[in-house]
């Protein structure tokens, strides 16, 4: 990447960052275009490899770039005071995710979907960078405190019920074309508070 990217407005690098997510989350590494992603991102294809110079290139960025801007959401959305209970804990989940997804709708999408195979040059990069963020948010869930009624096994069942009901939820959004944060986050809330009171 050229590290000139960094000089543009931050307008015209979300553009291209998310342009670049939506193609890429939608059709994967192999069958995205960078036609469609300039025309997404409303830039011409030379400035797109002027910053990038292939389509390895901007994908590879995506993944490191995705996973960072995640990781440090996550870590500022959790308090330090020390171990959260369970459901408290996946609503900040929610709400850190939510906050990255009122930037870049399609990031999550694109980090499942770089996560489980593609066809990049650097397919080992790729996983590594892609694995830290649900590394991270395993090892804080892990920490903690489950009510007296749950336990480990059916917390972790909970856990990726709720990462399925996050990814179904951000899709039936983006049907619309546009993500509503707060749709979103009252959607995967109310499930939350469904399970709270199921474990009560």
């Amino acid at each position: 990447m050229n590290d000139k990217f960094w000089d543009l407005n931050k307008t015209k690098q979300n553009s291209m960052i998310n342009g670049a997510l939506k193609v890429f989350s939608r059709d994967g590494f192999r069958h995205a275009s960078t036609d469609e992603i300039v025309a997404e991102a409303g830039i011409s294809k030379g400035l797109l490899f002027h910053y990038f110079y292939s389509k390895s290139g901007i994908y590879e960025f995506l993944a490191e770039y995705s996973t960072r801007f995640a990781l440090v959401e996550l870590n500022s959305g959790i308090s330090k005071a020390g171990p959260l209970p369970y459901f408290e804990l996946q609503r900040k989940i929610t709400a850190s995710e939510c906050a990255v997804m009122r930037r870049y709708p399609y990031l999550f999408l694109f980090l499942e979907r770089a996560g489980s195979g593609n066809a990049c040059e650097n397919p080992e990069d790729i996983l590594s960078d892609t694995a830290l963020y649900n590394e991270k948010r395993s090892e804080v869930l892990a920490g903690s405190v489950l009510p007296d009624s749950l336990s480990a096994e059916d917390a972790a069942k909970i856990s990726r019920l709720l990462d399925l009901a996050r990814k179904d939820t951000a899709l039936e959004i983006l049907e619309d074309g546009y993500f509503d944060p707060v749709r979103f986050e009252a959607e995967i809330n109310d499930l939350i508070q469904f399970f709270e009171k199921t474990y009560d």
